[in-house]
């Protein structure tokens, strides 16, 4: 009997260690804390205790948060990951506590422990370590999954991991989480983000479907449109691009930009009659001054000009040719129109410069050209 009860109080005296080191965390204790709790893992009386890894995930993470108050690297470097060592405590002491008598007050503690994980993952981003932002977004995540609380998923963290995903170049990770933002039409940027993570993966149909569900999903918005026709424009597929502009334009007709981005696509073709239609739309719609839009429209005015240019020059009749010269002229001269338009509001562009110069050497401004020609050199 004295055997036994030895036994039962020695037992006894080790727990009891174990729950001083709850004082010791109070009393910001923290390396005698550490102490007493890596023997209580050690030892067999307590290494299978609920309570010891309830008391080490405490640990972590109250001397965690205190040394990131106060700037104090010991404290937050007890142990190496030392908020991963907290959860997993956390996880170990919830295993081992069968009648869960310590659930409530881990619960309490997973709050702010997601938002912990949640500065670490920031903090990581910020100095470029993505696969430890990676690592610590997603546990914040599996904190606010824990069947302990009751937190409505997180959309913005999801969307950091997925970013973290992403410059990390796990693609496998990033579309996971990419592809649930891209269904609930978290933001145009996350689906475009899903479509070149699934070009990176080497899944060119998928992208291109996640491409277009997006158009669709943001009801026409301009980044979306704007890559898809891009997209479209790039593969040659221009009736797809113009399908799509056509679409916007009809559900959003006083934005300009789908107009101006019609009028480039035709000028793409070559179509430039059609592309001055769109592009003098665009003019119409927008209320601001758009310097690059009207070089746009005198670079398709320009190009009508050269093309007569060189029809003319095949005419031998010369009734016939002074018709087509006069047509010629006078798409040069609506050219500089446009262009002047686009230079006053951006004199130091040297595309619009050159232009002009060709423009008033053609037209035969000698004043005109000889002050442009001073602005090339």
């Amino acid at each position: 009997m004295i055997f036994l009860a030895s036994l039962g109080f020695s037992a006894l005296g080790q727990k009891s260690r174990v729950l001083s080191v709850m004082q010791m965390i109070d009393s910001k204790k923290y390396t005698e804390a550490k102490e007493a709790i890596d023997l209580a893992v050690e030892n067999e009386r307590t290494a299978n205790w609920h309570r010891t890894y309830f008391a080490k995930g405490l640990l972590c993470q109250t001397a965690y948060e205190e040394g990131m108050g106060t700037k104090d690297s010991k404290l937050t470097r007890l142990y190496d990951g030392q908020l991963y060592v907290a959860y997993d405590s956390y996880e170990k002491a919830l295993e081992l506590d069968a009648r869960e008598k310590i659930h409530a007050s881990i619960a309490k503690l997973y709050y702010s422990l997601s938002n912990d994980f949640i500065q670490l993952g920031l903090a990581h981003y910020q100095k470029k370590e993505y696969p430890q932002a990676l690592r610590a977004f997603e546990h914040a995540l599996l904190v606010s999954k824990s069947k302990l609380i009751n937190v409505p998923a997180d959309t913005n963290l999801v969307y950091n991991a997925a970013l973290a995903a992403f410059e990390s170049k796990n693609w496998e990770k990033a579309i996971a989480f990419l592809t649930g933002l891209h269904k609930d039409a978290f933001a145009p940027g996350a689906s475009l983000f899903l479509v070149d993570a699934h070009l990176q993966n080497g899944d060119t149909l998928k992208a291109e479907t996640t491409m277009l569900e997006g158009v669709q999903y943001y009801g026409y918005a301009d980044s979306v449109v704007m890559y898809v026709v891009n997209w479209f424009v790039l593969a040659k597929r221009m009736d797809q691009a113009i399908e799509i502009l056509d679409e916007a334009i009809l559900r959003r007709p006083d934005n300009y930009r789908f107009h101006w981005a019609l009028g480039l696509v035709y000028s793409e073709m070559e179509n430039y009659e059609e592309a001055i239609l769109h592009l003098r739309k665009a003019v119409d719609v927008t209320t601001e001054e758009q310097p690059e839009l009207y070089y746009q429209l005198g670079v398709c005015y320009y190009n009508i000009g050269i093309d007569l240019r060189e029809a003319a020059l095949l005419i031998r009749e010369n009734d016939a040719y002074l018709e087509v010269r006069d047509q010629y002229l006078a798409q040069f001269r609506e050219a500089v129109e446009w262009l002047e338009k686009s230079y006053d509001l951006d004199p130091g562009n040297t595309s619009t410069i050159s232009r002009l110069y060709q423009l008033y050497y053609q037209l035969q401004m000698k004043e005109k050209q000889e002050t442009f020609q001073q602005l090339m050199q």
